[in-house]
């Protein structure tokens, strides 16, 4: 296929990711839902909600497997 297995996930850190993805794209998406429909217009375009949605996964995934390899 075209990705290999890899025994070194984290699947703690990864699924805080993708709570905290999903919590942040639920809430910015709610937020550009009022502002189409009080301004009639949309805030964010949704490559850009994308976009930052998939940082904050990579960024929370590597935040949350430091914090767990400090604590030990």
């Amino acid at each position: 296929m075209f990705f290999k297995h890899s025994s070194k996930i984290d699947l703690k850190a990864v699924n805080i990711a993708y709570a905290v993805t999903f919590a942040f794209w639920g809430f910015t998406l709610l937020l550009n839902s009022v502002f189409e429909w009080y301004y009639k217009g949309l805030a964010l375009s949704s490559l850009t909600i994308l976009a930052m949605g998939l940082v904050i996964f990579f960024l929370t995934e590597w935040m949350a497997a430091k914090i767990k390899k400090i604590k030990g």
